[in-house]
């Protein structure tokens, strides 16, 4: 099952470590991993364990089963005593502090466990996501992980059921804004959104390219909602608005700098003028977007050409050594990827 994006790279993660904590407590301890219990830790890491969890299972009783000591942290795993869910937290023992707090719960605990208002809008976001097909979840998570780099850092996650690679974010920090990304077999995508992304990969990269992935995206925060199609590696990507139809990005592997030294030496100074920039970018933008720079100022930054001009949706390209825009992105003038 293909996981798209930072939303999924942090999930992947902990589910790696869960399965490597089960595998472990099965088998004899071998090099820096050991299994033992919570009696262990010290009554510092213990009340702090504890708190972290309370944080998220609020009243409900809990119990600590396994600690796992992988080296520089321990993997903590429990249950509720009501059998709602079972947890997993994970303490850095270099900075002594508690890295993430994670309860997993099955589908069935949806009604018990959310508050009403919480899971009306969640199950509103499902109906709205895509009238054609309706997601079904099997699972969903409550997270804390406060020092990650990357956001949402406080959520509830719901799980594609079965191999569905799908996933329905609630960010809790900004007001329960929900996010969903779903994988679609390319046979149930409407024919002409797919012919659409193969002709802007060959209108882009200049080969035929067959879609061999398709997802759909929606999110509320920045009013985005898009389908994402690609090839079969995944180099070739085209981003098609939900709403309109419109192609909105194409990416295509044109790159052909051999390191970071050569990328500086080649674009130390711009290749194009404002002028040269607009007619080596007019046919694609024409092509792939029904555009016309005519009017457009041009900001370059390196290998990035942005097109502007007021009132009217922007531009931005990437260029090659040999000048050839490998990369497109329309950013429509109301800010919305729709």
């Amino acid at each position: 099952m293909r996981k798209k994006g930072w939303l999924f790279l942090a999930t992947a993660v902990m589910m790696f470590t869960a399965a490597h904590s089960a595998q472990a407590a099965s088998v004899p301890s071998t090099g820096e991993t050991t299994v033992t219990t919570v009696s262990s830790l010290t009554p510092t890491v213990t009340s702090r364990l504890e708190e972290a969890v309370r944080k998220l299972a609020g009243n409900e009783a809990f119990t600590f089963d396994t600690v796992m000591d992988m080296g520089k942290t321990w993997i903590v795993e429990g249950q509720l005593n009501d059998g709602a869910a079972v947890f997993q937290t994970e303490y850095n023992k270099v900075n002594s502090r508690v890295e993430s707090t994670t309860l997993k719960y099955k589908i069935g605990s949806m009604d018990k466990v959310l508050p009403d208002g919480l899971k009306n809008k969640v199950l509103k976001a499902v109906e709205s996501f895509d009238n054609g097909k309706k997601l079904q979840f099997e699972a969903f998570w409550r997270v804390h992980s406060p020092y990650q780099t990357n956001e949402p850092k406080d959520y509830w996650v719901f799980w594609g059921a079965g191999d569905s690679s799908s996933s329905l974010y609630v960010d809790i920090a900004d007001e329960n804004s929900i996010s969903i990304n779903a994988e679609y077999p390319v046979g149930d995508v409407n024919p002409k959104l797919v012919r659409r992304a193969e002709n802007a990969m060959r209108n882009t990269g200049g080969i035929n390219v067959d879609v061999a992935h398709a997802s759909r995206h929606k999110d509320d925060k920045n009013g985005s909602f898009y389908w994402i199609f690609e090839d079969a590696n995944e180099s070739n990507s085209v981003k098609i608005g939900a709403v309109t139809g419109r192609v909105l990005e194409v990416s295509t592997p044109q790159t052909d700098w051999k390191s970071d030294r050569d990328f500086a030496a080649a674009f130390a100074m711009p290749k194009y003028t404002q002028t040269q920039a607009k007619v080596a970018a007019a046919v694609k933008a024409k092509r792939l977007f029904n555009m016309s720079l005519s009017g457009y100022s041009v900001k370059i930054q390196k290998n990035t050409y942005t097109f502007t001009r007021e009132g009217q949706a922007t531009l931005a390209g990437k260029i090659n050594k040999k000048g050839v825009f490998y990369e497109l992105s329309l950013v429509p003038s109301n800010g919305k990827l729709q």
